[in-house]
């Protein structure tokens, strides 16, 4: 099933995707705490409005994962937030998530750089569990 990146059915995906990455589970035994994605509004992507995805992470399972508004970020230790643009290259494998947020490209809008990085190899696999998910884009965007 494809799904509409950054909406609640790929949200669902995604969550399904980290339950099945058995490296995921290994990487994050020890992580507790939600991780928010934000997708920022670009009309000429197709993007009109911001996009939330927030995974509920526990000892390397998903508890679940949403769509979400803003409000629902303030509970979330760790937010991650970047362009379509830059979203797309992490998700499609060619800007690895941890450069990507120490060049920023992707913004640590919330939590510490030093408390993620013990679980950079679970963030990576948290990125490639959504560059896993079967995802189409809206009308306009580019890769």
């Amino acid at each position: 099933m494809s799904a509409e990146i950054f909406t609640n059915d790929w949200a669902l995906l995604w969550g399904e995707q980290i339950n099945s990455n058995t490296d995921y589970k290994k990487a994050a035994e020890r992580w507790e705490g939600a991780i928010g994605l934000v997708m920022s509004a670009d009309d000429e992507m197709g993007i009109t409005d911001e996009r939330i995805v927030i995974a509920d992470l526990w000892h390397g399972d998903c508890r679940g994962a949403i769509a979400a508004d803003e409000s629902a970020l303030e509970e979330t230790p760790f937010v991650i937030t970047a362009p379509p643009r830059t979203w797309g290259a992490v998700l499609g494998g060619s800007t690895d998530p941890i450069v990507g947020l120490v060049g920023g490209k992707l913004k640590l809008t919330r939590g510490g750089l030093f408390a993620l990085l013990p679980y950079a190899k679970a963030a990576k696999e948290l990125v490639r569990s959504a560059g896993n998910v079967d995802t189409c884009y809206p009308e306009g965007w580019e890769d």
